[in-house]
Parts: structure tokens; C-alpha cells; sequence
């Protein structure tokens, strides 16, 4: 794989994951998912929009996983852009 295939697959499976949570909680988006996220976790991220379907973006599999797809094709890019230690790891500093 290239570089370039590598980030063009990147960018398919991040526009898939931010298509799924539209397409399954319709007017909603990947900000929406990742605080759902957050808060069910606990953590203090409260804003001023809808979180009644806060559980359910959260829990759904097939987004979290297309998340988790979305991730591992990112690093990948990024481990052959950048190399395995990173853009600054791979400078020495």
C-alpha cells in the first residue's frame, strides 16, 4: 500500500463512520457521538444540545466499530508518514 492509498482509506472510513452516525441518529454527527461517548463514561462534557439519545449513540456497535476502523487506517497513515515513532519521535527529539 502507498501513502497515498493509505491516507485516501483513512479519509473513506472516517466519512463512513461520520455517515453511520448520521444515518442512524438523524440529525447528529461525529461530535455528537464522541461526547455521547464521553459523558456515558462518566466524564464532564455537557453541553447545551439533545442528550436524551445519549445511551443509544453511545452503545451503538456498528458505529463504534466503524470508529474503530476509521482509528486503525488513521495510524496506520500516520505510522507510514511519520514512521513508528512519530514526526517527533523520528527526529530525536
Amino acid at each position: 500500500m502507498t501513502l497515498t492509498e493509505a491516507k485516501t482509506a483513512a479519509e473513506a472510513a472516517e466519512d463512513h463512520f461520520k455517515f453511520l452516525v448520521g444515518a442512524r441518529f438523524v440529525g447528529m454527527n461525529e461530535y455528537h457521538w464522541y461526547r455521547a461517548v464521553a459523558a456515558v463514561r462518566g466524564e464532564n462534557c455537557r453541553r447545551n444540545d439533545d442528550t436524551s439519545h445519549d445511551q443509544a449513540l453511545a452503545a451503538d456497535r456498528t458505529i463504534g466499530e466503524a470508529h474503530d476502523l476509521y482509528i486503525k487506517a488513521l495510524h496506520k497513515f500516520y505510522v507510514m508518514r511519520d514512521g513508528p515513532k512519530g514526526v517527533l519521535g523520528g527526529r530525536g527529539l
